[in-house]
């Protein structure tokens, strides 16, 4: 069970920094990016680092 969440959250983490990344080119359309959206776009992978850090300590690190 918790496996299971911790994918789904693995999973929504890595979304939400791709659909921030495309949302940012798309309400630009293709002009050049500014500090602040490359901020917003590294801060958004701070919750999947996150969850890789309590993944890493429920699970510890195992060669399957």
């Amino acid at each position: 069970m918790l496996k299971r969440l911790l994918i789904l959250l693995q999973t929504i983490a890595i979304i939400i920094p791709v659909g921030i990344f495309f949302t940012y080119i798309i309400a630009n359309e293709g002009d050049q990016f500014t500090f602040e959206h490359y901020l917003t776009t590294g801060m958004a992978l701070i919750p999947l680092l996150i969850v890789l850090m309590i993944k890493y300590v429920v699970y510890g690190f195992r060669k399957t």
